[in-house]
């Protein structure tokens, strides 16, 4: 692979994974090698926060190199096959990704920590992720509220806070281990701010209080996980400000065990946020490692696709 060594944390990780799994060199090479200076940059920021996480994790990143073995070879694969068969997801309900995949606290913690090392492995993931940090962060103005709908891993949401001309940053999630995770993981990165993490269902407008509206809400690799993505996006509007923004990452074919609702193309991620009665102001598609956006469109292959969606009025 050509450079890692300017880009330390990313060299780390690499060695790490090609040391545990050496059969996954030529998947590496041509992730790493098709990245250019700037998304290498990037890759090796996060990658740096990983390996901070990394020290706390269950098997420090030892485990985690496992656990991102077990997500591509167990997780991920079985499910491809099945989309190959059918042109479908497994699964199409959330009581069924609830009874296989979330309550399954061993299954989910492994397929978590393979999804983190993705993030810089995974060539669309690293392109997904290097355009929210050197592109949608920067064009928020000054003082802007900030909200993060599913954190996850906390890696966006330490970025956004890690922003001084970001006004407040709040996330909410369903999920009371969620939460818990998210306070966890912002705590070992050591973020320096109030972050307010809310118990929340995006479609709770219950309360005697008026809302609180946003300058900028995330929506990362959450809307294939929902049975109506539109109606996710419709209630994301009703929550930001006039001229707003939300900032979609949604993958397109790209079958997981919790994925239930299918993007097809970087076309159709549009077509959902202009659904939502939204106006498109900027859309970008990543193809997975090794092929062309033209490629994996016409074959169906996995896409990241990213949109940012602007509220007029």
């Amino acid at each position: 692979m050509n450079g890692l060594a300017d880009y330390p944390h990313l060299d780390q990780i690499v060695s790490a994974i090609l040391g545990a799994w050496p059969e996954h060199e030529m998947f590496a090479r041509k992730s790493i090698d098709g990245r250019s200076p700037e998304v290498l940059r990037s890759s090796d920021q996060i990658a740096g926060l990983i390996l901070r996480l990394a020290l706390h994790a269950h098997g420090g990143l030892e485990g985690l190199c496992e656990d991102y073995r077990f997500l591509c070879e167990a997780i991920v694969l079985p499910e491809e096959l099945h989309f190959r068969r059918h042109g479908r997801y497994r699964l199409s309900t959330l009581e069924e990704a609830a009874r296989e995949v979330y309550a399954n606290g061993p299954f989910m913690e492994r397929y978590m920590n393979g999804l983190l090392l993705s993030g810089v492995m995974w060539s669309n993931h690293a392109q997904a992720l290097d355009q929210y940090l050197r592109e949608y962060l920067p064009s928020l103005a000054s003082g802007a509220d900030h909200l993060e709908i599913g954190p996850g891993h906390g890696l966006l949401l330490y970025l956004a806070a890690s922003r001084p001309g970001i006004g407040s940053v709040t996330a909410w999630d369903v999920s009371p281990t969620s939460i818990a995770n998210t306070r966890a993981a912002l705590d070992v990165l050591g973020v320096r701010r109030p972050v307010d993490l809310v118990l929340k269902d995006l479609f709770d407008t219950s309360g005697a209080e008026p809302p609180r509206l946003y300058d900028s809400i995330v929506l990362s690799e959450v809307l294939e996980h929902l049975e109506q993505p539109v109606r996710a996006l419709e209630a994301i509007k009703g929550w930001l400000k006039p001229g707003g923004r939300v900032w979609v990452n949604v993958p397109a074919n790209s079958p997981a065990p919790d994925h239930l609702f299918l993007v097809d193309s970087a076309d159709h991620a549009c077509e959902l946020v202009k659904a939502a009665g939204l106006e498109v102001e900027h859309a970008t598609a990543f193809p997975m490692t090794g092929t062309t956006i033209e490629k994996a469109t016409r074959r169906k292959l996995a896409i990241s696709c990213v949109v940012t969606g602007l509220r007029r009025g």
